[in-house]
C-alpha cells in the first residue's frame, strides 16, 4: 500500500449530516397525524398502488433502499422526513426498513401537499431538496469511483460517522456490501489487508477504529 495516507473524514459527514429544514417541515407536518410505533425490520414502502406515501420518523432509526435493487442510499435518524421529493410525482421509488423501534407518523401526499401550501413551507421544501439533491450526487459519485478500493475506502470512513447503535450492530462487510455492488470476497479481501496493515480496528467483524486510510491500494 502507498505510504500516503488520506486523513479521516470529519464527524459531520456531508452525506449522513440531517437536512437543516428536516426539523421545520416534520414539526408542521406531524401536527394531527398518527403516531405509529413500528417495530424493527419492518419495511414500509413509498407507494402502494397508486398512492404515494410520506413518512414522519419521529423517534428511532431507519434505512432508506433503492426498490429497483434494494441498495441501501441511507441511514436515517429522527427527526427525518421521507419521501416528500415524490409530492407532485413518482420521483424516488423506495422502502424504509426500521433499525430499532420507531415512532413514524404517515401521510398521504395529498395531505402533505395540503400542510405545506397552507404554512407556505416551499421555501424550506426547496431547500431541503437542495440538500437532498447534493447528498444524492455525493453518494453517486462514490459509488461510481475509480476503482473497489475507492468505494470500499469512501463507505469506511461513512462507517465511522454512524452513530454508535448502527455501528455496533452491523459488520463492516454487510454495512459496505449493502451500499455498493461489490462481491463478498473482494470486499472482504480488503478489510482483511486493511486489517493487517494497522490502517483500521475490526472486531468480530464490527469496525472499531479508523487509524489511517491509504489514498492508494
Amino acid at each position: 500500500m502507498a505510504a500516503r495516507v488520506m486523513a479521516t473524514v470529519n464527524s459531520q459527514s456531508s452525506i449522513l449530516r440531517p437536512s437543516d429544514y428536516a426539523h421545520l417541515l416534520v414539526n408542521h407536518l406531524k401536527h394531527d397525524a398518527e403516531v405509529k410505533h413500528i417495530l424493527p425490520r419492518r419495511r414500509l414502502s413509498l407507494r402502494v398502488g397508486d398512492e404515494r406515501y410520506c413518512y414522519l420518523i419521529l423517534k428511532g432509526r431507519a434505512a432508506f433502499h433503492r426498490q429497483s435493487d434494494d441498495l441501501l442510499m441511507a441511514t436515517i435518524t429522527a427527526p427525518s422526513v421521507i419521501g416528500i421529493a415524490n409530492l407532485h410525482q413518482m420521483l424516488m421509488d423506495g422502502y424504509i426498513k426500521t433499525l430499532v423501534p420507531c415512532d413514524i407518523s404517515i401521510l398521504k401526499m395529498d395531505t402533505v401537499n395540503d400542510i405545506v401550501s397552507t404554512n407556505q413551507l416551499w421555501e424550506p421544501l426547496a431547500k431541503h431538496m437542495m440538500i437532498i439533491a447534493g447528498k444524492l450526487f455525493e453518494s453517486s459519485k462514490q459509488l461510481s469511483a475509480p476503482s473497489s478500493y475507492d468505494i470500499v475506502r469512501a463507505q469506511l470512513n461513512e462507517l465511522s460517522n454512524e452513530e454508535h447503535a448502527i455501528r455496533n450492530n452491523i459488520t463492516a462487510e454487510k454495512y459496505i456490501r449493502d451500499k455498493t455492488h461489490l462481491s463478498r470476497s473482494g470486499v472482504m479481501r480488503i478489510l482483511a489487508d486493511l486489517k493487517e496493515g494497522g490502517y483500521i480496528e475490526i472486531h468480530r467483524g464490527k469496525l472499531i477504529k479508523i487509524v489511517k486510510l491509504p489514498e492508494k491500494y
